[in-house]
């Protein structure tokens, strides 16, 4: 009997963490096709930090705040940061292509052509 009460509570357990692994799978690596449209003001370079705040020898970087539209022409507001040694700037007014799930950039931005990205999405970068 202590046996099957053991064998049902690890049963329990493997179904509860599984489902919380695939629920922090979902929402942080499982992404949705996203576009953005590039400010036409170029942000102010900076020194690149790293978690710790201390600043990373020769990077530079520019800290972008995009207003994502999915496909299904929902909205997700996210930051993202462009840096490295030799960095440059995304091109004013350009549109970029991501993957985006509930809680980062999955990959991407990548530059998009206007002409494919559909319709229903461009009308909402655009406005």
């Amino acid at each position: 009997m202590a046996k099957k009460i053991i064998l049902v509570v690890a049963l329990v357990l493997i179904v509860i963490f599984g489902y919380k692994g695939y629920e922090y799978y979902s929402t942080t690596y499982k992404g949705d096709v996203a576009y953005a449209k590039i400010p036409e003001e170029v942000p102010t370079v900076e020194n690149t930090k790293d978690d710790t705040g201390e600043v990373v020898p020769g990077s530079k970087s520019y800290k972008y705040d995009f207003n994502f539209v999915k496909e299904d022409g929902s909205t997700q507001k996210m930051d993202y940061e462009l840096s490295g040694d030799n960095v440059t700037p995304f091109k004013p007014g350009s549109y970029v292509k991501v993957s985006l799930s509930k809680k980062r950039i999955v990959t991407g931005p990548n530059d998009v052509s206007k002409s494919d990205i559909p319709k229903n999405v461009l009308e909402k970068l655009d406005k």
